[in-house]
């Protein structure tokens, strides 16, 4: 160490004696120095104290009580300027007979047992979410039912959590913005896509397109949102950069791929692009069952033109810009769970309580290879129960936690309030007794 601050260092300008440190080098502080600058920031803390100062010492060793343990020199020092007298053993035995610990105030009990109260009631694995699991007290009478978005409810069955404290404490994560193009390249093809259907004023539905119109529009919207980046890149001078030029054009084939599929529906005469649910009022899922709920469907299509829906035949349409793969009535009640299906699912008997007489619903993706309906509402009907236990999640307040804070593989979404891990085995056992419709009728290692 004393070599390298020995090559650090320099003569100052000062002259012989004076030493000062080179351009771009630091002197290394040992133990020796770092004590020395603790001991100066200590007087200096004494110097600023204005009615007193108050220290402490031990006389027996902590690992070993039999022997004898001596203040430490500082110590010695301060009581030598104070009392103009040495610090010897028999004076720091007088001293601690003269000084005993004041008594303790009594601890106010109720606040550390809440904590251990909370803490256990979390990981108790033996009964449902309570208040301490993201959950609103039972039997309250201030019970808020706040609309949710179709995006939460399908989000209630893999981040309860987070829905709760968004839509009932109002708090949630700042966006991620690291890499927004997935999301970026989602909302443009959802946009450019909602420009086939050209429907008049008063009108739901408009007509159906040929495959030409359709590609045509697509083309035309997606170069409109060049063009006013190219303009605004004009007007400062800028050249528009290629990477964006890269996820502009991957979106806007996914665009025009999605668009052509689309086009080869065959027996569907009408279509409603970007169609508002739930504004109207809950949606009911069954006697006694509804939901607050609001959503937009991506596409919806029907056989004869109306300006309602009472008596349709009904084909919803769902984009993805992923891989997803196309729905099956087969483990139906686990894609529901799983959110696969849920979204579309919720669309369809909100649409056949506005009156429609047949609804099938489709995920239309590029893993999609055939075009058409995939499922029906009357495939729905046995899970009903799933349904039903989000509506009472929705009019409880009892949410729960499911699934890990932050996992070693795959993304979460981020918490906004500071969350202790619970062991997944408890969250499972408690999700299962608090929500018992929504538990996996399959384990995921047998869907492999």
């Amino acid at each position: 160490m004393q070599q390298l601050n020995k090559r650090a260092a320099r003569q100052g300008s000062q002259g012989e004696g004076h030493t000062s440190v080179r351009e771009n080098h630091s002197l290394y502080l040992g133990p020796i120095e770092q004590r020395a600058i603790a001991l100066r920031q200590f007087d200096a803390l004494l110097e600023s104290a204005t009615e007193g100062v108050m220290l402490a010492a031990s006389l027996l060793q902590e690992d070993a009580p039999e022997r004898f343990w001596n203040p430490s020199e500082c110590f010695t020092q301060l009581y030598l300027k104070a009392r103009h007298e040495p610090l010897t053993q028999t004076t720091l035995t007088n001293l601690q007979r003269a000084t005993p610990l004041l008594p303790k105030a009594a601890p106010i009990a109720m606040d550390v047992q809440q904590t251990a109260i909370a803490f256990n009631a979390r990981r108790d694995a033996s009964k449902p979410a309570t208040e301490y699991d993201f959950a609103l007290r039972a039997n309250e009478s201030y019970r808020p039912m706040p609309a949710l978005g179709v995006s939460d409810l399908k989000r209630m069955v893999s981040s309860p959590a987070i829905v709760w404290m968004k839509r009932y404490l109002g708090v949630e994560a700042p966006d991620d913005t690291a890499n927004p193009w997935a999301v970026t390249s989602g909302k443009w093809v959802h946009l450019w896509l909602a420009s086939i259907s050209k429907k008049k004023a008063g009108k739901i539905f408009a007509a159906f397109p040929s495959l030409t119109i359709i590609d045509e529009r697509v083309r035309v919207s997606a170069d409109e949102r060049r063009a006013a980046l190219q303009q605004l890149c004009n007007s400062l001078g800028r050249v528009v950069p290629d990477w964006w030029n890269s996820g502009w054009l991957n979106a806007r084939f996914l665009a025009r791929h999605l668009g052509g599929k689309i086009a080869s529906a065959n027996g569907w005469t009408r279509m409603a692009a970007e169609l508002p649910i739930g504004h109207d009022g809950a949606v009911k899922i069954a006697d006694g069952v509804e939901l607050q709920l609001r959503g937009q469907i991506d596409l919806v299509l029907a056989q004869n033109d109306s300006a309602d829906f009472a008596g349709q035949k009904i084909w919803i349409v769902d984009y993805k810009t992923g891989s997803t793969k196309e729905l099956k009535s087969s483990d139906l009640h686990d894609s529901l769970v799983k959110g696969t299906a849920l979204q579309l699912g919720l669309y369809s008997l909100a649409m056949r309580e506005l009156g429609a007489a047949e609804v099938s619903v489709s995920i239309l993706s590029l893993a999609v290879k055939n075009v058409g309906p995939q499922l029906s509402v009357v495939d729905l009907a046995p899970h009903t129960n799933v349904f039903a236990d989000l509506a009472e999640m929705q009019r409880t307040g009892v949410f729960g936690m499911k699934g890990e804070i932050r996992p070693a593989f795959g993304y979460s979404a981020p918490y906004p309030l500071a969350t202790l891990q619970i062991d997944n085995d408890i969250l499972e056992d408690k999700w299962g007794l608090t929500h018992p419709a929504l538990v996996l009728e399959k384990e995921e290692w047998e869907t492999w």
